[in-house]
């Protein structure tokens, strides 16, 4: 199975800033996760931070006459370690796949069973992949990018005030990091996942300054969480309320005050949704956010019985 496309890995994301920075500055919304996730990596290893033991590369695909026209990387530290699979034709996501399974099989990483992103990518990326492995798969959380180019605060607002966490709030913002994902699959109808999904370093963004809360006298009841700018947009998340606190606006309310922030400073702002989740849908469209696209994350299980083609599918 031929295809006139190229794909080259790399280990070192500022070379992939190098290589394919005029791609993602060409897309900075769409490709945001990919130029926040890769800026971020290069401060750190600028920084002297060693790499992590948890599988971490990017790939560049390029066409027949050698121009960039997307941008994998494999850098999710929990597992199962999801490829993100830009944009692009069907054969050159095969041929993704395919560069894929043979990087991870010589460097004995855990095999490829999630890839998350663009629809008709993911899909034929995972076709390839289930052909070499088997398997059966199935559609993890969907996803729905956003973006506000106004804000509508809300009003009246609610009692209480925005502010930065410091490290004096690190206990609380380790532990919402922790169940948001979980909860988040609850709050959209679904069974959380056995070993959810981690935020990360909580320490880390709060020494950033990447975490904001909303505190009314002194009781900390909402975190929304915003990226640094990278190619000039800003991507907001995670978004999170304890259920106790809930229904009272303050998501609306510091997503609102951080992303009208974000637009006096110059920069886009952006964030994702779970589809599913018909709470925050409302909530950003409230607020001035409109849909950009959707996105699909497909898991597989390489224990199963092999399933029909992903082509057989709706997509």
């Amino acid at each position: 199975m031929s295809s006139a496309h190229s794909v080259q890995f790399f280990d070192d994301p500022a070379a992939v800033l190098d290589v394919a920075g005029d791609l993602l500055a060409a897309e900075p919304v769409v490709l945001s996760v990919v130029a926040s996730v890769t800026h971020k990596a290069a401060r750190l290893f600028a920084s002297g931070r060693p790499r992590p033991e948890y599988p971490m590369w990017w790939a560049v695909v390029r066409d027949a006459s050698g121009v960039v026209v997307g941008v994998s990387m494999r850098t999710m530290a929990e597992p199962p370690h999801t490829v993100w699979v830009p944009a692009l034709p069907d054969d050159a996501a095969r041929l993704l796949a395919r560069a894929a399974l043979d990087r991870t099989d010589r460097a004995g990483e855990a095999p490829l069973t999630s890839a998350n992103g663009s629809s008709a990518a993911v899909r034929a990326f995972t076709e390839e992949t289930l052909r070499a492995m088997g398997g059966t798969v199935h559609e993890g959380r969907p996803d729905r990018l956003w973006e506000a180019t106004r804000i509508v605060a809300p009003a009246p607002a609610p009692s209480g005030r925005a502010r930065l966490a410091t490290l004096d709030d690190l206990d609380v913002v380790t532990a919402w990091f922790d169940v948001f994902h979980a909860e988040a699959d609850v709050q959209a109808g679904r069974a959380p996942d056995a070993e959810p999904l981690r935020i990360g370093d909580a320490r880390q963004r709060i020494e950033d300054g990447d975490v904001w809360l909303w505190d009314v006298d002194g009781e900390v009841v909402h975190l929304t969480g915003a990226r640094p700018p990278s190619f000039g947009v800003v991507r907001i998340g995670p978004v999170y309320t304890p259920a106790e606190h809930r229904g009272r606006g303050y998501a609306r309310a510091l997503v609102a005050e951080v992303a009208q922030r974000v637009l006096d400073a110059g920069h886009r702002v952006c964030l994702y949704t779970d589809r599913d989740n018909p709470v925050s849908n409302r909530t950003y469209a409230a607020i001035g956010f409109e849909p950009v696209l959707d996105q699909v994350n497909l898991v597989v299980d390489p224990s199963g019985v092999p399933a029909a083609t992903l082509a057989s599918r709706e997509s």
